[in-house]
C-alpha cells in the first residue's frame, strides 16, 4: 500500500507526512503549555529576576495594554526580550516595587471588568 503510494502519489505522500508531523508538533506544544499553565503554581506567581514580561502577561492574564505601563514598556517600540532584572534596574526599582505595580495594574483591571459585568 505505501509503496503504491510513493510510487504514484509521492508529492501528496511527502505532503500529507510533513502535515502529519507539523500536527504532532502543534499538539504537543499546545498541550504542554495548557498543562504548565493550568497549573496553579504559575498562576499569579512572585516576580523574579529571570522573568520576561510576556511570562508575566501569562502569569497573570493581564493583557498588554495593562501590564505595559506597570512596567514602562513602550506600546511602538520593538520587541525585544528583556528580564524584569533589566527593568528595575533601568527604572530605579526593587523587584518589591514592581511587584506593587503589578499588583495594582492587575486589581485595576479585575475592578473594571466587575464594574463591567455589573451594569
Amino acid at each position: 500500500m505505501i509503496r503504491h503510494l510513493w510510487q504514484t502519489h509521492r508529492f501528496a505522500l511527502m505532503a500529507f507526512i510533513v502535515a502529519l508531523c507539523a500536527l504532532g508538533f502543534f499538539g504537543v506544544r499546545t498541550i504542554s503549555s495548557t498543562i504548565y499553565w493550568m497549573d496553579p503554581d504559575h498562576q499569579n506567581q512572585a516576580l523574579a529576576g529571570w522573568m520576561t514580561p510576556r511570562y508575566v502577561m501569562r502569569s497573570y492574564q493581564l493583557p498588554p495594554d495593562v501590564l505595559g505601563p506597570a512596567l514602562f514598556l513602550v506600546k511602538d517600540a520593538a520587541p525585544r526580550r528583556i528580564s524584569l532584572d533589566t527593568i528595575a534596574a533601568e527604572n530605579g526599582l526593587t523587584m518589591d516595587d514592581l511587584q506593587i505595580r503589578i499588583d495594582v495594574a492587575a486589581a485595576q483591571m479585575r475592578a473594571d471588568r466587575e464594574a463591567l459585568r455589573d451594569d
